[in-house]
């Protein structure tokens, strides 16, 4: 990280879930909670650096109380704060529609290609008034983060993050335009005849807006790619130069990005040695007794494939009657946006296939799945550390931390299992074994082959994620986006002078 180029600088970062969550204790005494997602644990140790400011969506009664104690401006911690947050306040309707009909489940199925075209998504008059929501809160962000920006003593540098906020970059460039801006998608973005499923106006107009941004990022090519080929289908009037990775749309030129983001490795690997991480392998040791551990962790949601992973293991349990009675599956999931119907059936059904498998399999001496619904960082870290397997087998997410977190704390030469739909899966395919998330029997065979592998393929396998992951950090990660903002803020004084195309193309 740049120093010396942040050190006059005012990091403002912005998303929907903020890296805190206010509660009430049983005494009624306010409590502050880390919030959870790889958004929060990939900025925090970033804003804690440079004493910026995270804005974020008011949840709930207590973010509104805390929030006008502290004037908008909330230290965090409380005292001796490393960083502060200012909570967004919509009416909760305004807010359900702007993030329970809009941005999920609308945007996050369309981003993952999970929609059923035949049937759905459908564009009816509650979608639309969703849409008309999720203007609004992008309008009070974009309100917040300008007022941010004028009062700064410091040059400001706005970071948004996600597809919450695609309307967010342009209504601050409106009011500011020469305001330092960048942008990431931390999950996938489909081809444009995915992205084309949403009404025409909503396209346009969430290009439109992205591409104010000085910086675009996305995790991999992939996504990237998507993104220039959506851009030419639906902005022709965009140049678009693929080579470069510049897009210059109505005289601004944005600059598009693979970022692909990582973990903290030595602060994973410290953590794995915390007393209370030590003390919850003897919780693992009574869970998994002698037999062999195959884990996953996720949150419950339909892009994580939960449902085939079982479904997967039921046939490996089947085709190799040997390995009965010596594996154990652990899974510790947690809830995922259960006030959406679709969500809450699914994490029911998930609650159905594990009761079917263990009625089918288990003895008086051994149950083959252990279901964990809660969240337990110190359980899971001491999981990661045991694990003789570790399943990742999304249809398809942004990165994937978990595939990454896993393969730097195992201690037990762990092989892992990488769905080719894992964002991670062009970092990580040479330290795992990878399959097709939706073969199950390819999945089953690759149980048992990760269960008999030898000891020096294993340790080879291991030891080549792990020199990816040392190498793209998650230091690099948030490094790579400011030296890009910095050589925005550079060739500013360059294109003064010059039309955009003229001097852009120039240059290179």
């Amino acid at each position: 990280m740049n120093s010396e180029f942040i050190q006059d600088k005012e990091i403002i970062v912005a998303s929907n879930r903020g890296p805190v969550l206010f509660k009430r204790d049983g005494n009624g005494k306010l409590e502050l909670i880390r919030g959870k997602g790889g958004i929060v644990g990939s900025m925090i140790p970033f804003l804690e650096k440079t004493h910026g400011k995270w804005v974020s969506s008011a949840i709930g009664e207590c973010d509104h109380h805390i929030n006008d104690k502290y004037d908008s401006k909330i230290p965090i911690p409380l005292e001796n704060p490393e960083y502060y947050i200012q909570l967004i306040k919509t009416e909760e309707d305004v807010y359900n529609r702007f993030n329970g009909k809009f941005a999920n489940p609308l945007l996050w199925f369309i981003h993952h290609s999970m929609w059923n075209p035949p049937y759905s998504p459908c564009a009816d008059d509650e979608l639309h008034h969703a849409w008309d929501s999720y203007q609004y809160v992008n309008t009070k962000f974009a309100e917040a983060i300008g007022e941010d920006a004028y009062n700064s003593e410091k040059t400001p540098i706005v970071m948004l993050q996600d597809y919450h906020l695609y309307l967010t970059p342009k209504l601050i460039r409106k009011q500011h335009p020469d305001v330092l801006m960048s942008q990431f998608v931390h999950i996938p973005f489909p081809p444009p005849e995915i992205f084309q499923q949403l009404p025409n106006h909503m396209q346009i107009e969430i290009l439109d807006s992205m591409l104010t941004n000085d910086v675009l990022g996305f995790h991999i090519s992939r996504y990237m790619n998507n993104f220039f080929q959506t851009i030419k289908l639906i902005l022709p009037n965009a140049l678009v130069n693929e080579i470069l990775g510049d897009i210059i749309y109505n005289g601004h030129v944005c600059h598009v990005r693979t970022y692909p983001i990582s973990v903290d490795v030595k602060t994973l690997q410290k953590h794995a040695q915390d007393p209370n991480v030590i003390g919850k392998e003897s919780e693992v040791d009574e869970i998994v007794g002698d037999c062999k551990l195959i884990y996953r962790t996720d949150r419950a949601d339909l892009s994580k494939n939960i449902i085939r992973g079982f479904q997967a293991y039921d046939m490996f349990l089947e085709k190799y009657p040997e390995w009965r009675e010596k594996v154990k599956f652990v899974a510790t999931l947690m809830p995922s946006r259960q006030d959406i119907k679709i969500y809450r059936e699914y994490t029911d059904k998930i609650m159905d296939v594990v009761n079917e498998i263990n009625d089918k399999y288990a003895t008086p001496d051994w149950e083959p799945i252990k279901y964990i619904f809660k969240g337990d960082y110190d359980l899971v870290t001491a999981l990661f550390k045991r694990y003789d397997v570790l399943m990742v087998n999304p249809i398809l997410d942004g990165m994937n931390i978990v595939a990454k977190e896993g393969s730097v704390v195992n201690e037990n030469n762990g092989v892992l299992i990488l769905s080719t739909g894992a964002g991670c899966y062009e970092e990580l395919k040479d330290g795992a074994i990878c399959i097709n998330p939706f073969d199950l029997r390819q999945t089953a065979e690759s149980i048992d082959n990760a269960l008999l592998m030898d000891e020096e393929t294993k340790s080879q396998m291991i030891k080549n994620a792990r020199a990816v992951l040392e190498k793209n950090d998650l230091n690099k990660w948030v490094s790579d986006q400011l030296k890009d903002i910095e050589t925005v803020m550079y060739e500013r004084g360059s294109l003064k002078s010059k039309k955009p195309e003229e001097a852009r193309f120039e240059m290179n």
